[in-house]
């Protein structure tokens, strides 16, 4: 082990970043011997993410092993459930305001159907959450941590060994110090301890290294003068000492990154031909009611207008929910009165709810949530509805992408006054997709630190639950022109959580449809500088699930001279599977923007309402097609028009309205 360098080790501050390449270095080996495949609850996104910012709280979700209820691990978690011996008790009441037990802080612990969102720390998570997994009751995991404890010593020299193994990767004379590496030796358990210690350390306080405008390897060199394997393993013995209990059967799999999504954002409708469809067919879409998953939609723009109502007043956007503050609807917070949960129930009946609450009924609904969970049951959305049902006219948008995605999906002309016609900025004015379609506005995107997953994932089951509740199918689709980057060390491509919330709304009799992302030019960074190209395997979730209708995006009206757009996400995915699964107008597409308004806007978030224009469609013109999703996704790709272009860049083809119906 080399010897401290003290003069490297400035004086104690704040945290210190630890580079995401040695992150990975540790976690996967060294490049020429990188083993991409790990063992680790803690997945990659959430290791890197703590050693970028040591010491702070990260918005996590946490998968259930098995068939364990999302409901047990949060009440767990929260402290509302405790592990005495192995057994899940009931806690003893405790004071008002006192923080759970061992969770401190501001942790605001939610579950869904399958997954349990919490806002922890790293030093929480090694000592409550990793006990809980099925990992940490690996018979051969659990006897080398016994082994720590009974020889600490032990745990100082492998910490040792990878530290020197770094230091020699990172080195100044790499060519010598890399052909003399070897990590055959040091299997993941050891690689997961030295990394949770490191970021342990790095909490600090601590002083960045001089050099942090220099190389990632400078930084990482003068990292690991700073460091010993005894000042990393401190850190592991004093977390050891205060372990969380361990349950005879585990409660987690895995912990990952609960993501941020964004917008996957310009003669479109002709181009499609779902003009001559409607005519040639009589398609009628007033049946059809289509959810979009996104920002909110401007009711009251005139696009939206039912045209069945002579006095021009009531609008199509049939229902409006608010899921951007479904996290502190289902926190298990709400159990214990303090002056947190009284802010926050405040700030949910003050949110412009279609139903008014008083704060005595609220409090009691927001407890009998968190109650249930406690005991283990399943979400019950009666008790959530009222919290997230708002009025969609009477609650304007947060920004303008739902109301133009939901204006190429369902505009109408015939919402235009003479005064629009006679406007020179509104005399495009145009039917969208489906002119007589029904909306539901699922808003999911606030533009903070509550755009993630689980609010999306909310949505789904939400509407799921609708469909149950009314015993057949109230929303017949849903449209996700969102876009969240899949770290692809962390789950199977298309299996992430947002992922499998889509497969399930799908395998429920939904069609979904999603944008492929717009993630296919890239900068990358190489040693000669900034390269710009082209990106393979660009395709973001949710449009990595098998089920849902991925759709890039191409020119809107000369599609086979220009082909796929430039920024439109290219596949296949991951595990070698075709995506998108077909391409529709993306670029410069002009729809409703708030405020009675249009504009261009362009991405393939503009393409995918295309095509949920589309299977509307369909359903409307062959109601036997009604809860087949998959039976319109196959229609759909095989009456597609083929561009002449790779299947991994424009799927099966331009969407073809048209020809899809003549081929029923």
């Amino acid at each position: 082990m080399a010897e401290r360098d003290d003069s490297a080790r400035p004086p104690a501050g704040k945290p210190i970043e630890v580079p995401r390449a040695l992150v990975e270095f540790i976690l996967l080996g060294p490049e020429d011997d990188r083993r991409q495949l790990q063992d680790s609850p803690i997945l990659g996104d959430v290791w890197i993410e703590f050693a970028r910012k040591p010491g702070e709280r990260l918005e996590l979700l946490i998968t259930p092993y098995k068939e364990q209820a999302a409901g047990t691990v949060a009440s767990v978690l929260s402290g509302d459930r405790q592990i005495v011996a192995g057994k899940i008790v009931d806690a003893p009441d405790r004071a008002t305001e006192a923080a759970p037990p061992g969770i401190a802080g501001d942790a605001n612990i939610a579950f869904l159907q399958g997954v349990v969102a919490a806002r922890l720390t790293f030093d929480e998570v090694l000592r409550y959450v990793v006990p809980m997994t099925s990992w940490w009751s690996d018979k051969r995991i659990a006897a080398g941590i016994q082994h720590y404890l009974d020889a600490p010593q032990e745990i100082v020299t492998e910490i040792g060994a990878i530290l020197d193994a770094a230091t020699k990767w990172f080195g100044e004379d790499q060519e010598t110090s890399r052909t003399e590496l070897t990590m055959q030796n040091l299997e993941a358990r050891k690689r997961y301890i030295t990394l949770a210690g490191l970021i342990l350390w790095a909490e600090g306080p601590r002083s960045a290294p001089s050099t942090r405008g220099d190389s990632a390897a400078e930084r990482i060199r003068q990292l690991l003068a700073m460091v010993t394997a005894d000042d990393v393993a401190a850190g592991l013995k004093a977390m050891f000492d205060r372990l969380g209990p361990k349950p005879i059967d585990p409660l987690v799999w895995t912990v990952s990154l609960n993501r941020r999504a964004q917008p996957a954002i310009a003669k479109s409708v002709p181009a499609v031909k779902a003009d001559a469809a409607r005519t040639l067919f009589t398609v009628d879409a007033s049946e059809i009611v289509w959810a979009v998953i996104d920002s909110g939609i401007d009711a009251g723009h005139r696009a939206f207008r039912d045209k069945a109502d002579k006095t021009g007043t009531s609008t199509r956007v049939k229902k409006g929910f608010d899921f951007t503050r479904i996290r502190d609807i289902v926190s298990l917070d709400n159990l214990r009165p303090s002056p947190r949960r009284d802010a926050r129930v405040k700030a949910l009946i003050d949110a412009g709810l279609k139903e008014r609450i008083d704060v005595a009924e609220a409090t009691e609904r927001l407890s009998k949530l968190a109650q249930g969970a406690r005991d283990g049951r399943s979400i019950n959305w009666e008790l959530v509805e009222p919290f997230v049902e708002i009025d969609p006219s009477a609650t304007a948008p947060r920004t303008h992408h739902g109301t133009h995605v939901a204006g190429i999906i369902g505009a109408t002309r015939h919402g235009a006054t003479d005064e629009d016609l006679a406007d020179p900025d509104h005399s495009d004015w145009a039917d969208g997709m489906c002119p007589e379609i029904r909306l539901y506005d699922f808003r999911v995107l606030a533009g903070s630190i509550r755009d993630t997953e689980f609010a999306i994932i909310a949505a789904c089951q939400y509407i799921r639950y609708i469909n149950e509740r009314n015993s057949y199918i109230t929303i017949h689709g849903a449209n996700l022109s969102l876009s969240i980057p899949h770290d692809v060390r962390n789950y199977a491509c298309g299996r992430t959580p947002v992922c499998n919330e889509c497969e399930r709304l799908v395998n429920s009799g939904v069609v979904v449809v999603a944008a492929a992302g717009n993630r296919g030019y890239q900068n990358f960074e190489t040693k000669e500088g900034t390269y710009e190209g082209y990106a393979a395997f660009s395709v973001t979730d949710p449009g990595n699930a098998d089920g849902v209708i991925t759709v890039g995006a191409t020119h809107r009206f000369w599609p086979h001279t220009y082909g796929v757009s430039f920024f439109s996400s290219r596949g296949p995915t991951g595990d070698g599977r075709v995506k998108p699964d077909l391409v529709a107008p993306g670029e410069r597409i002009r729809a409703p923007l708030p405020e009675q308004q249009w504009g261009d806007l362009d991405g393939t978030s503009m393409a995918a309402p295309h095509v949920s224009g589309a299977a509307a469609m369909l359903m409307a013109r062959y109601s036997e097609l009604i809860g087949q999703p998959r039976k319109i996704k196959d229609i759909l790709c095989r009456s597609a028009t083929d561009l002449g272009r790779e299947k991994t860049f424009q799927g099966q083809g331009m969407l073809d309205v048209l020809r899809a119906f003549q081929s029923i």
